[in-house]
């Protein structure tokens, strides 16, 4: 019996991160599973089953050195990265106490970076391996009220795409998916809920969408995806006066 490949997958319990756990568990992936709720993790290690997955739970809290000092620790063989753990986070600038500014960044951005640096050069070694980075559309467009998270999903992205061009020669592939409105708890986790009624419908995608493109772009080799067709067809203009001004009225946040 052939030996299962190995998928790690930050933020695991929930939304985006839970749905790529299922997909790859369904691909033929073993699963190592990462977020801050051992509950929720071990019921997706239980569901999990009935694709022959083996389930590894991990309970870590990204946003600190130890946590992903963890991550770094369990994924010395893995075949499949993804780096999906994340919040959002809005606040008016000078109002977010600055140990909290160094755990988001190294939640969305450095802490990334980190399992990056010392993950992939293993893979480069092995000739193998792939990697997802989650950034979001915030990698695009000025964002008021969330610099500090829309300036953390740039550095990733920017991160990402260079890392593809770096790698891709080697058989590693690297690919940034950038989402927009997503259908997780996400917003609901960071006092945002009212998006859910305030954001037109033809924005939200759901995390179905999110993974399929993200997987699309690994075999594609692509070094940035962002799903949704709306989004695709936008993101030329997001930098715009015009659009900034109807984006802004549409997903204004208190």
């Amino acid at each position: 019996m052939a030996t299962r490949k190995i998928a790690l997958v930050t933020g695991a319990s929930s939304g985006i991160g839970r749905q790529f756990a299922m997909e790859l568990a369904q691909n033929g992936y073993d699963i190592v599973a990462v977020a801050r709720r051992r509950e929720l993790l071990e019921s997706l290690a239980s569901e999990l089953q009935k694709f022959d997955a083996q389930t590894r739970v991990v309970v870590a809290d990204l946003s600190t050195g130890a946590g992903v000092q963890s991550v770094i620790d369990a994924a010395i063989n893995a075949d499949f990265l993804v780096l999906n753990a994340g919040i959002t986070r809005a606040a008016r600038v000078g109002t977010i106490p600055k140990d909290e500014i160094a755990n988001l960044n190294t939640l969305l951005a450095t802490g990334v970076v980190e399992v990056c640096e010392a993950i992939v050069p293993q893979m480069v070694q092995r000739k193998t391996g792939d990697v997802v980075i989650v950034s979001s559309i915030a990698a695009f467009t000025p964002m008021p009220k969330s610099a500090l998270y829309a300036a953390a999903k740039t550095y990733v992205m920017s991160y990402g795409r260079s890392l593809n061009l770096e790698v891709r020669s080697s058989g590693v592939r690297v690919c940034v998916i950038c989402p927009g409105y997503v259908r997780t708890e996400l917003h609901q986790h960071a006092g945002l809920a009212h998006l859910r009624q305030q954001v037109p419908k033809w924005l939200w995608i759901n995390s179905h969408d999110v993974v399929r493109s993200a997987l699309d772009g690994l075999r594609k080799n692509k070094s940035v995806v962002v799903p949704g067709l709306v989004y695709r067809l936008t993101k030329p203009l997001l930098g715009s006066r015009v659009a900034q001004a109807i984006w802004q009225s549409t997903t204004k946040r208190n």
